[in-house]
């Protein structure tokens, strides 16, 4: 692969990878509340990536103003965190 190539891509996969891992342990490994913990960490690892990296390097993770995005990207990893810790996995009352 060509230097130019891995620069046009940059490094929004990892958070990809990340969030389908989780995805992935919520459906078919059947640890919902792990999952969830683990897609909240893509959200904030693509945070973090769109908070250290210049733009030319980001990739898909370049899709508004810097702090637009890092906004939208912190939320998500709150919101899904959130989520899966406050629904009742037990399902006892």
């Amino acid at each position: 692969m060509s230097q130019d190539r891995r620069h046009v891509l940059g490094v929004w996969w990892a958070p990809a990878v990340v969030l389908t891992v989780g995805f992935l342990i919520v459906v078919a490994g059947d640890r919902a509340l792990i999952g969830g913990i683990v897609m909240g960490a893509g959200f904030a690892l693509a945070a973090v990536l769109r908070l250290v990296l210049p733009e030319d390097r980001s990739g898909g993770l370049v899709v508004r103003t810097k702090v637009l995005d890092l906004v939208a990207l912190v939320g998500l990893a709150v919101a899904v965190v959130v989520a899966f810790v406050l629904v009742n996995w037990t399902g006892s009352p």
